[in-house]
């Protein structure tokens, strides 16, 4: 594998910031978990207003904290390069084998026709809500999660960006480079990419898989391909985040159609002139 970033020298300060982003990310996750379920039960409580507002105070908090510690770190190494945090110009590796090439053009398909898939899965949904029904299947709730409005969307797309710019930052600028100075590089982009699904832990298994492959698949093409360059995982997450933000922003503001319930089966008994139930023939 290409990347190794040998002209990072770590020094004692930045190698303990960088253990102390490690440690937030494993530990971030279950400590924000209720807030993702008391989030979900503001907007099921109609709460809208309060539930947005909250969130898009947490995130920036959250954004502000890992700026500062992604800035100590690069500040205190005591010796960095622009690739060895992802600010190196785009090009493409010629030191990898050509069955790392060929791997990672696999996923790059891969994902690609993931991203189709999607788009016709929320098409699905969207004819679904036009007329009225919920799809089989379908928990009614989860389309009372959506935003209700513009500004509620613009809302959930910025918290989005945020989050996305605050993995990347730390992820690519810290995390990996401080991992694949310790170890081998695939191996920095297992745990990363196992870490990258633990960051969604509250949220359903399918979120939780999504994340983590979206994880593993940037940090493979960066470590690969695509060297020193955080274009990468911008590409694959802002591919990703417009899809889903733009299924959303198809359904903001639709009426969430109400089950409908199938009737229980009718039946008649009739009596006969003392009042007794009739034999049915056949019975």
């Amino acid at each position: 594998m290409y990347f190794h970033p040998p002209t990072l020298d770590l020094g004692p300060a930045a190698a303990w910031i960088g253990l102390a982003l490690l440690l937030y990310q494993v530990f971030a996750p279950p400590l924000l978990r209720s807030w993702n379920s008391r989030f979900q039960e503001l907007l099921l409580a109609d709460e809208r207003a309060k539930a947005y507002r909250t969130a898009l105070r947490l995130a920036g908090w959250c954004v502000l904290t890992e700026v500062l510690l992604v800035m100590a770190f690069v500040g205190t190494a005591a010796a960095v390069t622009p690739a060895d945090i992802g600010l190196a110009p785009l090009a493409f590796t010629d030191r990898g084998s050509p069955g790392l090439v060929l791997l990672a053009a696999g996923f790059a398909a891969g994902f690609a026709y993931f991203l189709a898939v999607l788009v016709r899965a929320n098409l699905r949904v969207l004819r679904y809500l036009r007329s009225g029904v919920v799809p089989a299947g379908t928990d009614r709730d989860q389309f009372l999660l959506l935003p209700g409005d513009l500004r509620e969307h613009r809302v959930r797309a910025l918290v989005f960006a945020l989050n996305v710019f605050s993995q990347v930052l730390v992820v690519y600028v810290v995390l990996f480079p401080l991992l694949a100075t310790l170890t081998e590089p695939m191996l920095a982009v297992v745990v990363l990419g196992l870490l990258g699904g633990w960051q969604y832990v509250g949220h359903d298994g399918y979120e939780i898989l999504v994340a983590a492959c979206l994880a593993a698949l940037g940090l493979f093409l960066y470590a690969t391909v695509l060297p020193g360059s955080l274009l990468v995982p911008l590409l694959v997450w802002g591919s990703y985040g417009a899809v889903m933000l733009g299924a959303q922003r198809a359904m903001t503001g639709m009426p969430v159609p109400r089950v409908s319930r199938p009737l229980p089966p009718l039946e008649v008994t009739v009596l006969d002139a003392d009042g007794n139930p009739v034999e049915r023939p056949g019975r």
